[in-house]
């Protein structure tokens, strides 16, 4: 079969509920995505074509491509290769390489394309369950933190009892208060002449 017979390989890019939205898969231009994987050819030369779905199913993957292959990588044994994720230009760009090399059943997947593979079965990995015993744990930290802190406010007021012990109950110079700061001499001497006239 020549390169030129038969059908192309095919795209189908995911835009529905979740692919191809900004508030699901943030910081893509998705309309530029489009564009650019509707100007792919492959290897003969010919326009890819691409269709667009409303909802593959695997919305937790988004943005979804699936790669169909050409009619002779059909015949080579080349099936749909799902890809998840695709929301990097670099991963548009081994796309277009891909399919310019012939795509399933034709070459190779590119490495940057491996751990992008997904399929329509693909199941959404489930959350993490909490342990039954999650919120006693929880509040048995909160009481220890709790009393951490009481023990460490009981030692200080301890270890400040024990200080003015030892000072024989004098007042340190830290809790002593600042004595003012004295007058210049002539302004005291001043003050003491007016006293004195007072009493006169």
């Amino acid at each position: 079969m020549s390169e030129l017979g038969g059908r192309p390989c095919q795209l189908t890019v995911c835009r529905g509920c979740c692919c191809g939205k900004k508030k699901k898969v943030p910081g893509v231009d998705h309309k530029a995505q489009l564009a650019r994987l509707s100007a792919i050819d492959d290897r003969s030369g010919r326009p890819v074509p691409v269709r667009t779905s409303k909802c593959l199913g695997i919305c937790f993957q988004g943005n979804v491509v699936v790669v169909q292959p050409s009619q002779e990588g059909r015949a080579a044994g080349g099936r749909p290769v799902w890809l998840g994720q695709i929301t990097d230009d670099a991963l548009v760009e081994a796309i277009d390489d891909w399919i310019s090399r012939g795509g399933p059943g034709l070459a190779p997947l590119p490495d940057a394309l491996v751990d992008h593979v997904t399929s329509k079965d693909a199941k959404k990995p489930k959350k993490r369950k909490r342990p039954k015993n999650a919120k006693k744990a929880k509040k048995a930290k909160k009481e220890r933190k709790k009393a951490e802190r009481k023990a460490e406010k009981k030692a200080k007021k301890a270890a400040e009892a024990a200080g003015s012990k030892r000072d024989g109950g004098k007042k340190t110079t830290k809790d002593r208060k600042p004595k003012k700061a004295k007058k210049n001499g002539k302004a005291e001497k001043a003050e003491k002449n007016k006293r004195g006239g007072k009493k006169g």
